[in-house]
């Protein structure tokens, strides 16, 4: 064969290429131009681009601000009112800012709804590498999520939760060891930090009886892992391609020096998740003694492969650290910037302990104002942002259509600015909480773990781990903000204080001199 013959097969080679890629980029615009005039009756803001729709006006909004997907929805919400579209490239979501809107769609339809793929495979793959996988966050078919849920329902219950304490006030008395230290070295902490550790030393010993030393070792290489993994996780869901596309970040030729640090963490949690799984199993073959925990549930039910128990492991370990710490260090910062909360909460802590350096079970029911305070903080700072589904069938929502497989969400934050629900929505006031059982629609406003049939599994763990932290630290340390701290948020599929609420520590030289 002549190289004039080569030479025309490849020609017809690269013609035909540019021809299929032509067509199908051709199929693409009119999918494209389909989407858009089946929405075309929902309010909300002008597309910028045909192509990327308002992510091209998201990535302006936040070069320019530094703000996040969740405040850029919030603007939009005030612009075009309580039911508005915003267009991600070929996906269309509805937001819903009406709790009469959020209740028909997420709970009297919630068999009709379901977790978006495009969303929550991004948060289980990082880049292609399969991080916390299909765990039961990112788990979207509702077939196995109920199996998995039902699988590991016991290891939170209010039972098991009871048994805890034990666990909470012995990571309680490390933590407080090392606030000391911090305080005798005179220099101001990141309490994001610093909750961070002790928030993931308490789920790696209550969940997989684990001592991963974190509060004690600077070197400790969980924290940066877990937050590398959840920076990963956030800048895979903006980028506009499809979870199968990402696969190309696994060749090393397209990976960034960030996107390599991310896919790293994610296969570092994996091995650790494996090895702890590999040496529980060895000792249950060995008939050694072994913790009732969820990982003895995971691995003894025996219907689950070791990838979905690796699953389960990761999600755990990053969810059960990362949204309770987030919790804690925003509920700091509200507390320090009101005098007259810290005082009120101080006297709790004495009318219910006194000097005893310990919480027991009943003392969680007592210790209300702390609830209260937690509970504001969550209403001002919601930790998940936005809960996203996808619709199975065509519904009407507040007098609008909207198409069977579109995008459907909401968010905390749009119900927790506005006047209209909250009195003096920006000021910090647990007296809200006073008696949440009279707040009208308090689910449909104020759902910071979610809400429907898929909400978090481990909301009252969290809930009562923070009264024990929060206690035992207000009990012992005294703490001050630095001047420049603020409570901006920066988004990691979960959100967390900018600024690191930074503190100077100092020992209470009485032990209540706030009286």
């Amino acid at each position: 064969m002549n190289f004039g013959v080569l030479a025309s097969i490849l020609l017809w080679f690269i013609v035909t290429i540019l021809i299929a890629f032509g067509c199908l980029f051709l199929c693409f615009m009119l999918y494209l131009h389909y989407v858009h005039k089946r929405n075309a009756h929902l309010p909300g803001p002008p597309r910028s681009s045909f192509i990327f729709g308002n992510l091209a006006d998201f990535w302006k909004y936040k070069k320019a601000t530094g703000k996040t997907l969740a405040e850029y929805s919030l603007e939009k919400r005030l612009e075009y009112g309580p039911i508005f579209l915003i267009t991600y490239f070929h996906r269309c979501i509805v937001y819903l800012a009406d709790p009469n809107y959020i209740r028909e769609v997420f709970i009297n339809n919630h068999k009709y709804v379901c977790k978006a793929p495009f969303v929550y495979h991004k948060f289980g793959f990082i880049f292609g590498q399969r991080g916390i996988g299909y765990g039961i966050v990112t788990n979207v078919d509702d077939l196995s999520w109920r199996k998995k849920r039902h699988i590991m329902n016991p290891a939170f219950h209010r039972k098991c939760l009871k048994d805890f304490m034990t666990n909470f006030n012995d990571v309680s008395d490390r933590f407080l060891i090392r606030m000391g230290e911090v305080a005798d070295g005179g220099k101001p902490v990141s309490m994001v930090q610093e909750f961070a550790k002790v928030t993931l030393e308490a789920i790696s010993q209550v969940s997989f009886n684990i001592n991963t030393s974190t509060i004690e070792d600077p070197e400790s290489p969980f924290p940066s892992a877990v937050r590398h993994y959840l920076e990963g996780a956030q800048a895979n869901f903006e980028i506009p391609l499809n979870s199968v596309f990402m696969s190309i970040f696994q060749f090393k030729l397209f990976q960034t020096d960030s996107q390599r640090v991310q896919i790293n963490a994610a296969q570092f949690l994996r091995k650790f998740a494996s090895d702890c799984i590999t040496t529980r199993m060895k000792d249950i073959a060995e008939n050694k003694d072994v913790p009732n925990d969820l990982l003895n549930l995971l691995i003894n039910d025996g219907s689950l492969t070791r990838e979905e128990i690796i699953d389960e492991f990761i999600t755990i370990f990053i969810a059960g650290q990362e949204t309770t710490a987030n919790s804690l260090a925003f509920t700091l910062y509200e507390i320090l910037r009101n005098p007259h909360v810290e005082a009120k909460l101080l006297n709790e802590i004495k009318e219910v302990l006194g000097e005893r350096q310990e919480v027991k079970f009943d003392d969680l029911a007592k210790l209300k104002y702390i609830g209260q305070v937690l509970e504001e903080s969550l209403r001002k700072h919601p930790i998940v942002i936005s809960p996203i589904r996808i619709l199975g069938k065509e519904i009407t929502v507040g007098g609008y259509r909207i198409p069977k497989g579109n995008g459907i969400a909401s968010s905390p934050l749009y119900f927790a600015m506005n006047p209209e629900i909250w009195k003096d929505p920006e000021v910090f006031d647990p007296e809200r909480f006073a008696d949440a059982g009279n707040i009208p629609n308090l689910s449909m406003i104020h759902f910071p773990f979610s809400i429907g049939p898929r909400n978090c599994i481990g909301q009252t763990f969290s809930k009562f781990e923070s009264k024990v932290f929060l206690a035992r630290l207000f009990q012992n340390f005294q703490f001050k903000l630095l001047p420049d701290q603020t409570d901006r948020m920066l988004s990691r599929m979960t959100t967390t204080p900018r600024d690191g609420v930074m503190c100077e520590v100092n020992r209470c030289t009485d032990l209540y001199n706030s009286d």
